[in-house]
């Protein structure tokens, strides 16, 4: 239910900030900011998970997120000091999801099942969120579409801050389905009680696996965030109409999760090989990126001197390559955390360790977001370009080249579970044989 802060998942970044006001530039550095303030609160809020009741944490964190919308709502009609108001919004948003509510939730939905369910778990919770997520933000964007289009001469001021507004009343009826339907485990802690200690820190820090695993789900979390650059990519770049940009937005995050998240569960689960899963997984979203981002040329001019016919080649081939990436992303996204049962962290543990392992994988949400900006104020619109093209193209050579490191990462750590298999495997015959 972070939809606010997901939106640029379904419609252009460059939309979204001329709605808000502010130039398309000020936008990803508003990202940036979310990812800077997370840095420090993805350890701390693991650390809270493992402290305090799971459920509580969830349902301040997702109440939190609604309250924030709702001044989200209003920037629109804001004049002074609009632009600070948004980095502000960003930076409470990513105080209240990283700090108090990602690590709690994930560990919540990891005690509704077992750990060799915990693929199964996340494609079931992937694939209702994606069927909710296309639901909503469906019902959202058609108010939208209605208020800027159809009633645009009375209501078309109000299109924008009345989509924030769906979404902040679903978050309240998530908030209410939260605390009367979803059980806690609480025999594993009691509030005010934890297991942390500063043996346990440590242990998790000391343990070179994990910064692995951080890695190889930094590739994949850049394959999931950083997509959302092609949705301007399309639309303000590539020229397709609007609403199939959305309508390719809400297939790519919301219904291809539905389709897809828990049938790559069970796949993994069934295979138990997760980090092979994923290194697969992102051979291929690196083939479909770099196929996407070659096909339009990268002249300034390069599309816009195409002719009609090879333009819509060219549309049609980077949609397909967005699709299938949407589809391998949710296959990524599904399985990353079930990595961490293939390196031994136990269940105590987990919600330090997820805290742990997003403070180096999620970190992207700050450096690539302030990159982003960077380059679209410097090689986009903002700089005299004719459009953003360049600026989008480097941005997804970025993705491109953090999957390829991913890949390296999870080759050595699939290199590196075998041989300690094999070692394990043998100190077990040696002690039968005596």
């Amino acid at each position: 239910m972070a939809v606010p802060f997901y939106l640029k998942n379904v419609m252009s970044s460059v939309v979204i900030a001329d709605s808000l006001g502010i130039l398309p530039s000020q936008f990803s550095q508003a990202n940036s900011i979310y990812g800077y303030v997370s840095l420090p609160s993805y350890f701390i809020g693991g650390w809270l998970a493992d402290k305090i009741s799971l459920k509580k944490l969830t349902l301040i964190g997702l109440g939190s997120i609604g309250v924030i919308c709702l001044w989200y709502g209003f920037i629109p009609f804001i004049v002074t000091a609009k632009v600070i108001q948004v980095y502000l919004i960003f930076a409470l948003w990513s105080f209240v999801t990283c700090f108090i509510f990602w690590a709690a939730l994930w560990k919540l939905l990891s005690e509704q099942g077992k750990p060799e369910e915990n693929g199964k778990l996340n494609g079931i919770h992937g694939s209702l969120n994606g069927l909710t997520g296309t639901i909503i933000i469906a019902i959202a964007y058609l108010v939208f579409f209605l208020f800027g289009t159809i009633w645009k001469d009375t209501l078309g001021n109000w299109a924008f801050s009345t989509l924030v507004f769906v979404f902040t009343g679903f978050i309240i009826l998530n908030c209410i389905l939260i605390w009367m339907f979803v059980p806690e485990d609480k025999t594993l802690k009691t509030d005010g009680e934890s297991d942390f200690s500063l043996k346990s820190f440590k242990n998790i820090l000391g343990n070179w696996k994990i910064w692995l695993v951080s890695i190889l789900i930094l590739g994949v979390y850049l394959y999931q965030s950083g997509l959302s650059i092609f949705v301007t990519y399309m639309q303000d770049v590539l020229l397709i109409t609007a609403a199939l940009v959305v309508v390719f937005g809400i297939m790519r995050t919301y219904l291809f999760r539905f389709f897809f998240s828990a049938w790559f569960g069970k796949m993994a689960d069934k295979s138990q090989k997760y980090i092979l899963f994923i290194i697969i997984g992102l051979a291929v979203a690196s083939v479909l990126c770099l196929i996407a981002v070659v096909v339009p040329g990268f002249g300034q001019n390069s599309f816009t001197n195409m002719s009609k016919g090879y333009k819509t080649v060219v549309q049609i081939a980077v949609v397909t390559m967005y699709l299938g990436l949407g589809i391998t992303c949710w296959a990524l996204v599904t399985n990353r955390w079930a990595t961490i049962y293939v390196i031994n962290i136990s269940q105590k543990d987990y919600g330090m360790a997820v805290g742990f392992i997003s403070l180096i994988a999620f970190s992207a949400d700050a450096w690539f977001w302030q990159i982003d900006s960077i380059l679209l104020k410097n090689l986009g619109t903002e700089a005299g370009y004719a459009d953003n093209k360049l600026a989008n193209q480097i941005s997804i050579v970025i993705i491109l080249a953090f999957g390829l490191i991913a890949m390296v990462s999870g080759a050595i750590l699939l290199y590196a579970t075998k041989k300690e298999k094999e070692r394990n495997g043998s100190k077990t015959k040696t002690v039968l044989k005596k």
